[in-house]
């Protein structure tokens, strides 16, 4: 695959399109939690339990959209991923497996965003539910396969690996900023991205590593 490297002029559009996804994604917890407020009585517990759930769900996706788009302060393994992921809008169809992740050892800050982001595209991949799993170490590389119903990587990763432009993928709108904002992600840290039959049939794996 060649490198794909996002320029000054293709920056804001990127930024602007990763806004829109933010939105997007949080629109519907801060929706739940609005509209929860406006029904609730003063005596109303269960309506003030949906609260704070919501709350609660909404506080925690920002942290893993902190951590996975605004950068990671810190080094991190797999424990510390793992609650992170768990807020993600797809977790209520997708798990996130990740046992078999670098034991014993952290995934460096700059590699961090780069493993959130290859995760959250594969939950895209499993429209009607399944797991994604994370393996691999920061020396190595990581690999990321997808098990599910109609499990198949998004077209737009698709595209990129085949030589397409991250502007033309940008069009697609805010629904298809992960694929490429990984590649972009990717191409800073230095390493590469790349599909691979596995030995189980069925979606390919994603391959991220040093390159």
């Amino acid at each position: 695959m060649r490198p794909m490297c996002v320029d000054a002029q293709l920056a804001p559009t990127l930024a602007a399109t990763l806004a829109a996804r933010l939105c997007h994604d949080l629109g519907g917890a801060v929706g739940t939690l609005a509209g929860t407020l406006d029904l609730l009585g003063e005596a109303d517990a269960e309506m003030l339990v949906l609260a704070r759930e919501t709350a609660e769900t909404l506080r925690q996706r920002l942290r893993l959209f902190a951590v996975a788009w605004g950068g990671a302060a810190a080094d991190a393994d797999a424990a510390s991923l793992g609650p992170l992921l768990a807020a993600s809008p797809a977790a209520s169809r997708v798990g996130f497996r990740l046992d078999h992740l670098w034991p014993g050892s952290e995934l460096p800050a700059a590699l961090v965003p780069l493993a959130l982001n290859a995760a959250l595209l594969g939950a895209e991949g499993l429209p009607r539910g399944g797991s994604v799993t994370l393996a691999g170490s920061p020396a190595e590389g990581l690999v990321v396969g997808l098990e599910g119903r109609d499990a198949a990587w998004p077209a737009s990763l698709l595209a990129l690996l085949g030589g397409g432009t991250a502007e033309a993928a940008l069009r697609e709108g805010p629904r298809r900023v992960l694929a490429p904002l990984l590649l972009a992600l990717a191409t800073e840290a230095g390493w590469a991205v790349s599909l691979a039959q596995g030995t189980d049939p069925g979606s390919p794996l994603l391959l991220l590593g040093p390159g």
